[in-house]
């Protein structure tokens, strides 16, 4: 990634690049940050140019290695984002007995050597995401032991749904000791069932997906999530030999297999990662190229930022431009109302980052968060830098910088 601090490089016009001369990522003078001393220190106001790198979607690649679990033979998957999540479901997969071997980005998993169905508590308790792992290992060796996954900071975040998906395709599931037993009722694998779930869920969609993908006989589910996420998934364990119809809608049908065999697969850029430098770009009023990014899966930011004013372009297929600066728009960035929901809709991982944008603009704001019921203690750190920000339950009123002053 190449990006600098720097309010002098926007020719015009504005479809011209705004790409910068100076190569890699400066924070001013200031030390890095260590694994001892994770602070990071930022000195302000300043701007931004040049180019950002999009990494791999860690939220399609956890979920893709916990498929690589229903395959015979080899996986491998490319453009792997370097974040520790990876790393610690790649141990997971390593203590059950897969083969993992990691190199440039890519990771490669053979899993025929796995010998064990109960994932190990330490390891579990390094990443939620372990829990993807039961689905897998359910559907081809008819049983898993996994333990709860823990809790998070942004709210409840339960697996009933996952558990009586389970149950609806055939396995006897229990909680004991704070881990869920889960095995084939049958003795020998899972099989198709119907399954509605109370509410769109990625993990549990995606947690049945995989089950049903080797089940014996046809599963369908309903109202299920169509994060692009979950349709990455759908492709993958289709190239594996699955026979899934519906991904990205309401409804899944899944004719399982029997056998399942290693794919290959690239993992998409994340749509998180590419949201959160779109609006760092419009809070710090800069221009930025950021590549590869897939627009389609960012529509719903980029309705918003075009609304506040933001200038955004694609360059070719892959490449996006944002700018907020003055000398592009000509005025300041006006407010916008967002309510987080389900894909299509705005994303609950993108509020935060939003509603900090939001004490910079014009006017008031309203924030409605509809997925997490705990994701507003950023606004108490906001207020502390000075932002007017007044929260009720899942709510909260942004006031502009130049509301109420």
């Amino acid at each position: 990634m190449a990006l600098s601090c720097n309010n002098t490089l926007f020719p015009k016009p504005f479809f011209t690049s705004c790409s910068s001369q100076t190569q890699g990522t400066h924070f001013s003078n200031l030390p890095q940050p260590t694994k001892q001393d994770p602070i990071f220190k930022i000195k302000g106001p300043s701007t931004l140019s040049g180019h950002i790198t999009i990494s791999g979607s860690k939220n399609a690649s956890l979920p893709l290695l916990a498929a690589t679990l229903c395959c015979s033979g080899t996986s491998l998957l490319h453009n792997l984002p370097n974040v520790s999540d990876i790393q610690a479901m790649a141990s997971i997969l390593n203590s059950l007995g897969a083969k993992v071997d990691a190199f440039d980005g890519k990771m490669r998993v053979n899993s025929d050597g796995v010998g064990k169905v109960e994932v190990d508590l330490e390891e579990m308790k390094k990443i939620r995401g372990g829990f993807f792992v039961i689905g897998p290992l359910v559907a081809r060796f008819g049983e898993a032991v996994v333990a709860l996954p823990g809790g998070c900071n942004i709210g409840k975040r339960p697996v009933d749904l996952h558990l009586r998906g389970l149950r609806a395709l055939g396995a006897v599931v229990e909680l004991r000791d704070g881990k869920v037993w889960a095995r084939a009722a049958n003795g020998r694998g899972l099989v198709g069932g119907k399954f509605r779930l109370d509410y769109p869920s990625v993990g549990a969609t995606e947690t049945l997906m995989m089950a049903a993908s080797m089940a014996d006989g046809t599963t369908m589910l309903s109202n299920v999530a169509k994060e692009p996420e979950v349709v990455d998934l759908a492709r993958f364990l289709t190239d594996c030999g699955a026979w899934i119809e519906g991904a990205g809608s309401d409804n899944l049908i899944i004719r399982g297999k029997r056998q399942l065999y290693g794919s290959e697969c690239v993992i998409k850029p994340d749509r998180i990662e590419t949201g959160t430098f779109m609006l760092a770009a419009a809070i710090t009023r800069s221009c930025i190229l950021m590549s590869p990014v897939i627009p389609s899966r960012v529509s719903c930011l980029i309705d918003k930022l075009s609304q506040a004013g933001c200038k955004i372009s694609r360059l070719d297929q892959q490449t996006l431009q944002v700018s907020a600066h003055p000398s592009h728009i000509g005025y300041d960035l006006k407010s916008f109302d967002i309510k987080t929901n389900p894909f299509p809709g705005f994303p609950t991982d993108l509020q935060p980052q939003t509603m900090a944008l939001l004490t910079t603009c014009t006017g008031s704001s309203l924030v409605e968060e509809s997925v997490f019921d705990n994701r507003m203690t950023h606004a108490r750190e906001l207020q502390k830098l000075g932002a007017r920000i007044q929260v009720s339950g899942r709510n909260a009123l942004v006031y502009g910088f130049d509301e109420g002053r």
